[in-house]
């Protein structure tokens, strides 16, 4: 039997547990809506499920069992006991931040009072992402013994050598992104993704293997277990944020977070909050995603990923005022910017409206930016885009592909075109001479994705001869290929209940590889229909089933007003949400659809 199917709409419906199935769930305490969805999301087992839910911190994995913590754990405790200068060297975007600056609110919590302990994020535009001699330099300069990376270096295998053999740095990685197969000799190489690595999780990202340091070292140190909870606010920011898979410990970790989150003393946080317009106690992950996320990603992007990592490490309120005020200034630039180029690049997409694979550039366009922009494009045209920013005689791009085109597959198909290139299936980043340009969009649009189709798995960094610089990598990759996923068709009014918004919120946080579940209804009655929101945009509908009635909205979904003219009843993909009640200031207790997509019911 197939596993899902295809709805009239075009979704796809995952398969109906069977009733077997759903006995056995119940049986182990599982109930039957639960039990569908967290199947749909890859758990099998009714263990699987009951620690899903559970989310118990300490069912995480033992930090000690992650490759080369051990060597790590050891190499740290020596240095702060010695009072050596430590640096922790980190990366631009929030991940990467969050993960600085825990590593500093850890060591600084450790360490001896005189010793010196210092950060370096390379800058996004000069530098790039990852080890740089210049930078390394710089650091000897400074006094640096014991480098500690995060959410970089995997692939540094030159530069690791340079700061261990000529400027006598041991270097202790620690970082998600796939190693190549030659890895650098450092000290120690902490990362999930090593292939010799037997940790059960994969998938944790830079923050996330940072904590799994932070939770070794604290323990040695016999620190209370609340000290290592209290840093979980940071891990559901920067995981939130780098769109990793909410399974498993990242699940745990984000949930737990998010708890912290929203009770949390630090300055920065609050300052953050305070400025975006979030109220602590309310703040969820699509908060973190869309609004702090972004104003953390702002300062690398815009400036100076520093600001950032100052915020989150002040323990000075009007300081983090200021850092949190400059934050959301350089996130209205970053908005102002990124539609000032969407038009263009709208504007140059129109011009070959049949080009299979788009290519879109422009002189000098903000390198920070681009990616933002090649993602907005791709979804708006459902074609695979890339966007460069022309220079004199280089262009740096940003790739973003779409269902069926494995974008990094086919920059391998060209490689000789590029300067630099790197990415995965849904993603890449390059750098490419000029008159090369036009080779390489001849080569996508002759491109097929053939046997490498549906890779998803492909690594986010290449070998160090290909891996992208800073400016070209994008901590925020596209949704999946196959989103088009309806979770459960709902065929009895009591699932159009408050209580039914309760149950699948108990299933949170959601996000990559364990979205918002998405449901259909048939035949519901169409009550009544009308425009609203800006220019009339959106489509409202009121909707009917068995005795109850519920609101829907359709957001920019007013163009499908006249096929609704004459239906009766309406076929309706949904997500269910809270009603809200700006008077009252939350929830009314009801629930309201956010309708993703609508159509006549057939005639029977």
């Amino acid at each position: 039997m197939e596993s899902e199917r295809v709805s009239r709409l075009g979704w796809r419906v995952c398969e109906l547990l069977s009733a077997s199935q759903f006995r056995r769930f119940r049986a182990a305490g599982i109930e039957p809506l639960h039990a569908q969805l967290l199947y749909n999301r890859g758990l099998r087992t009714p263990e699987e499920m009951k620690a899903f839910l559970e989310a118990r911190y300490e069912q995480t994995p033992d930090p000690l069992t992650l490759i080369d913590l051990p060597r790590a754990l050891e190499r740290i405790r020596r240095a702060l006991l010695a009072g050596e200068h430590i640096t922790v060297y980190g990366d631009f975007d929030a991940d990467g931040v969050t993960a600085t600056a825990l590593l500093m609110r850890a060591l600084r919590r450790l360490k001896r009072a005189e010793a010196p302990l210092d950060y370096y994020i390379p800058s996004r535009i000069d530098e790039g992402c990852g080890l740089n001699v210049g930078a390394l330099d710089w650091l000897k300069r400074q006094g640096t013994s014991l480098m500690i990376t995060t959410d970089c270096a995997s692939s540094d295998v030159a530069q690791v050598r340079y700061a261990h053999e000529v400027l006598g740095i041991d270097v202790i990685i620690t970082d998600h992104h796939r190693p190549p197969d030659e890895l650098p000799a450092a000290y120690a190489l902490v990362n999930p993704w090593r292939p010799d690595s037997t940790y059960p999780e994969r998938v944790l990202c830079g923050v996330g293997v940072a904590f799994k340091l932070v939770q070794a070292l604290y323990r040695s140190f016999d620190l209370p277990r609340e000290e290592e909870l209290a840093l979980l606010d940071l891990v559901a920011i920067g995981t939130i944020a780098d769109v990793a898979e909410l399974l498993g410990e990242n699940h745990t970790l984000v949930r737990l977070g998010l708890e912290r989150l929203n009770q949390t003393r630090c300055p920065g946080l609050l300052a953050l909050m305070k400025s975006a317009g979030l109220q602590p106690g309310q703040v969820r992950e699509r908060d973190v995603a869309f609004v702090l996320g972004p104003r953390l990603n702002a300062a690398g992007r815009m400036e100076d990923a520093r600001l950032a990592c100052e915020l989150l490490m002040t323990d000075d309120p009007a300081e983090a005022q200021t850092y949190a005020a400059r934050l959301e200034h350089l996130n209205h630039l970053r908005q102002a910017q990124t539609e000032e180029l969407m038009s263009l690049a709208r504007e140059e997409a129109a011009r070959r409206p049949d080009d299979a694979v788009v290519l879109v550039s422009g002189d000098n366009w903000p390198e920070g930016i681009i990616g933002l922009v090649a993602s907005k494009l791709a979804e708006e045209v459902r074609r695979p885009v890339l966007v460069l920013s022309r220079g004199k005689d280089f262009s740096r791009g940003s790739a973003r592909s779409r269902e069926g085109f494995n974008m990094i597959a086919a920059l391998r198909g060209c490689a000789h075109l590029f300067e630099r290139y790197g990415g995965h299936a849904q993603a890449a980043g390059f750098t490419i001479a000029n008159h090369y340009v036009e080779a390489l969009h001849q080569h996508l649009l002759n491109w097929h994705d053939g046997q490498s189709n549906g890779s998803g798995l492909e690594s986010a960094l290449l070998p160090s001869e290909t891996r992208a610089p800073l400016a070209e990598q994008e901590s925020t990759p596209p949704p999946p290929a196959h989103s088009l996923m309806v979770d459960l068709v709902l065929r009895r009014p009591e699932y159009f209940q408050y209580q039914t918004y309760s149950r699948i919120r108990q299933l949170g946080p959601f996000g990559a590889a364990n979205p918002e579940p998405v449901f259909k209804a048939e035949k519901m009655r169409l009550l009544n229909y009308w425009s609203s929101g800006p220019a009339g945009r959106n489509l409202r509908v009121r909707l009917g089933i068995g005795n109850l009635q519920v609101m829907g909205t359709f957001v920019r979904g007013a163009t499908h007003m006249s096929a609704l003219n004459g239906a009766s009843h309406v076929d309706v993909i949904f997500r269910i949400e809270p009603a809200w009640s700006p008077q009252e200031g939350e929830s009314t207790r009801e629930i309201t659809l956010k309708i993703l997509a609508i159509t006549p019911s057939p005639s029977t």
